[in-house]
Formats: structure tokens, sequence, C-alpha cells
């Protein structure tokens, strides 16, 4: 979901008349911290997709650090409204990870509405909503079928929000004197 929101963030961003050059130019300060999250999160998933580890006590300390990574690098970056805004994402997410013992739960509606029929508890740090599961609501029971197939949580989307929103505002890069609606926009709205 994320790779289609980031090229959406470019698409829109190019019909207001933005420019990739401006995407050069934005601060963001110790992207290495969030590749870094994210290359820790490919492994564990990746591990139980294989059979190396399974869902627990392991999973859950390399999750709380993978989360503890992306506090970093939002706290680094927190004059940043967007990327603030994406780190709220990742919170929403943590709570329902956390609050159900290290593992995202995946809603049986969504999997059949996506026309995903995969023993969730073997592709990842998943597990099937449940009487017993907490924050059910933030899980992953969005059924995302645009371009590809997958189930997605609120996190997810507030997350991808965040991105899109710092693509598009760093393209259509404010000139000297110009609000953020005059920018947003491309005219002044207030004469």
């Amino acid at each position: 979901m994320f790779i289609q929101a980031i090229v959406l963030a470019v698409v829109i961003g190019l019909v207001l008349g933005g420019s990739l050059r401006n995407l050069a130019k934005i601060k963001i300060e110790g992207i290495y911290i969030i590749a870094a999250a994210f290359l820790v999160d490919a492994a564990v998933i990746w591990s139980v997709r294989l059979g190396l580890m399974e869902i627990g006590y392991i999973t859950m300390l390399v999750d709380l650090f993978m989360y503890l990574l992306l506090l970093l690098f939002v706290l680094r970056n927190r004059r940043n409204p967007y990327i603030v805004i994406a780190g709220a994402g990742f919170l929403l997410n943590a709570i329902v990870i956390f609050g159900n013992g290290g593992a995202m739960p995946v809603g049986a509606y969504a999997l059949q509405a996506a026309g995903l029929t995969l023993d969730v508890g073997t592709q990842g740090l998943y597990a099937p909503v449940g009487e017993g599961t907490r924050f059910w609501y933030l899980g992953d029971i969005i059924p995302y079928t645009f371009l590809n197939v997958n189930i997605i949580s609120i996190g997810d989307i507030v997350s991808a929000l965040g991105v899109m929103l710092l693509i598009i505002t760093s393209m259509k890069a404010r000139k000297k004197g110009d609000n953020m609606i005059t920018s947003f926009y491309g005219s002044d709205i207030n004469r």
C-alpha cells in the first residue's frame, strides 16, 4: 500500500504543479533510523514465514525494538507535521500489536473480501481476530484491493496519509511570501 501511496502522492504533486526536484530538498533527519526499523521488521516477518521463529517473546522484543526506532525517527523530525502524522499511524499499529501479544489481528471478513485464504499465523506477525482480541478495530480489518490484494489497518492509512502529505507539500514548495493555501491551490483565494 505504501508504494501506491507514494506513487499517488507524486502524481497529485505533479498535477498541482509541483516539481520532483523539490523532493530532494526535504529535510529529514535520521533517515537511516527508519530504514533500519523496516529492515528489522522485514527480517522478523521472513523468519516467521520460513519457520525459523514463532510469534512469541522474541518476536515481541524485536517488534518493541523496531517501534522504538520508529519513535526515535519521529522525535528527531517532530517539527515536520507530516512525519508526526505518519508517526501517529505507527502508534496506532503499535497499540494493537502490543495489546495482542506481538501479533497484528487480522479480520476474517477482510481476508474473505480481499480474496485471501492464507493461514495468517504463518505469514508473519499476524493472528486472526477472535473473542479475546484487544483493540480489534485497529487491526488489519480493511480489505485493500487497489492494484494488489492486501489487508490494512487504520494505522496504515494514517501513516500513508502522512507520507503522501509530506511528498505533495514538498513538491509544491512555497515561494517566499506565499501562504500554505496559496501554495497548495496555486492562487491566492484571499483576494
